[in-house]
């Protein structure tokens, strides 16, 4: 696939149970797993790679994308490895390893993705991934809703005051060397930013346990939820006191929480969740940090900062001058769902319906993993308003199916 030399690391051959390790970017490569093969070895025929580009591999000015390293990790598995085994990927190796998982489904008995950057659309929260490499597509956002408070900001980012598409930069070997310095992290880094799954989760068939660290500042523990939310068989384990790499700063609870997944899979399903406490109309006026749960028949928001909308059920919700998350929660039924003015609102998982889904009126608003079904429109705009879509569902007159974009919208062109 790219030539040269590339390492490949085995221990407990003798096992009858195969598993694939996929490091992410770094100098230690495999190496980030070495305390934890000790222990896997005992139990499983392991296989680690050191990818193109990283650790003891050559590297070259060459397309390391999630697709090429797919293709690589396949000659792998032919030759390593005797039938369906469990992959493991961290970082950028995870991404890797959805893209594996949903090319060549029959290869993998189970899969393992650990604080995997990218997935949401990059104008969403990637900035600190991409600045971590020394890539400053978008301005590094001191907390999650600062970015879109700078949205502006974010379409002057460097590369893109270029006039070139990043897919473009990455195909061209001497735009690589000019911008990228033909830096594999860089290379790599920047295809897994933009690397689109939207249609690859769905053709995921293995069950999946995401593990993520509670801390991570590189790779939101919103993309782990989205994660768990459009893979058919998933869930998320969070490790608390630990950030991007959970196997080398908790390896312990990194530990208990793969391990039962290995022998067992997925634990059950929890049951049933409680009735929503009924709370009628709502209201907030100047306040900060306030948290709203249960069922409404109308929630306004005037002039809050950092309110928090979660498992919540809210027929009309209005929102003026404020900034709120809104978690795993139905909004709408009636003829706008969602009213948002001068606000910024990042929202995951659930849903948004209406007659107009979403009215925006200069707004800013982050959707992944959610619903939105207008049956006039999905999202409408008075004033110029900004929505990012990761791996959305929409449905309207004018939009339908997944998306997975940015749109600046106006009273001209409503989606």
């Amino acid at each position: 696939m790219f030539g040269g030399q590339m390492v490949v690391y085995e221990a407990g051959r003798g096992n009858a149970r195969e598993i694939l390790l996929v490091h992410g970017i770094g100098d230690e490569a495999a190496r980030d797993f070495r305390d934890h093969i000790a222990w896997l070895q005992k139990s499983f025929h392991v296989v680690a790679v050191d990818l193109p580009g990283f650790g003891q591999s050559d590297k070259a000015n060459v397309l390391y994308s999630p697709g090429n390293y797919a293709r690589v990790l396949k000659h792998v598995a032919d030759r390593f490895l005797r039938g369906p085994f469990v992959l493991v990927g961290h970082s950028m190796g995870a991404v890797v390893s959805l893209r594996y998982a949903a090319t060549y489904p029959e290869d993998v008995r189970r899969l393992v993705v650990i604080d995997a950057p990218g997935v949401l659309h990059r104008y969403s929260v990637t900035s600190q991934y991409l600045a971590h490499l020394g890539l400053e597509f978008v301005p590094p956002a001191a907390e999650p809703l600062d970015w879109l408070t700078n949205l502006a900001r974010k379409l002057l980012a460097p590369l893109e005051q270029l006039h070139l598409d990043p897919q473009f930069i990455l195909s061209s070997p001497q735009l690589r060397e000019t911008l990228l310095g033909a830096d594999p992290a860089k290379i790599a880094g920047l295809a897994v930013v933009i690397e689109d799954l939207r249609r690859e989760l769905p053709k995921v068939r293995a069950d999946t346990l995401i593990i993520w660290g509670a801390q991570d500042t590189l790779a939101p523990s919103r993309t782990g939820k989205v994660l768990a939310l459009k893979l058919p068989r998933a869930q998320l384990a969070v490790i608390e006191r630990a950030a991007h790499e959970p196997m080398l700063e908790a390896p312990e609870r990194f530990r208990a929480a793969l391990e039962p997944f290995l022998e067992h899979g997925l634990t059950p399903a929890p049951g049933t969740a409680a009735p929503m406490a009924k709370h009628g109309d709502a209201s907030c006026q100047r306040e900060r940090n306030r948290v709203f749960e249960g069922e409404y028949y109308s929630l306004s928001l005037d002039g809050c900062q950092r309110v928090q909308i979660r498992n919540a059920r809210v027929r009309e919700l209005r929102i003026v001058d404020s900034t709120v998350t809104i978690d795993d929660s139905r909004i709408g039924g009636g003829e706008t769902g969602l009213y948002a003015r001068n606000s910024t609102i990042v929202m995951t998982g659930g849903r948004v319906e209406g007659d107009v889904a979403i009215t925006a009126s200069e707004s800013r608003l982050d959707l992944a993993a959610v619903e939105v079904e207008g049956r006039e429109a999905a999202v409408t705009a008075p004033l110029r308003s900004y929505v990012v879509f990761s791996l959305c569902r929409v449905h309207s007159p004018r939009t339908r199916g997944e998306v997975h974009e940015f749109y600046a919208v106006t009273a001209k062109n409503p989606l």
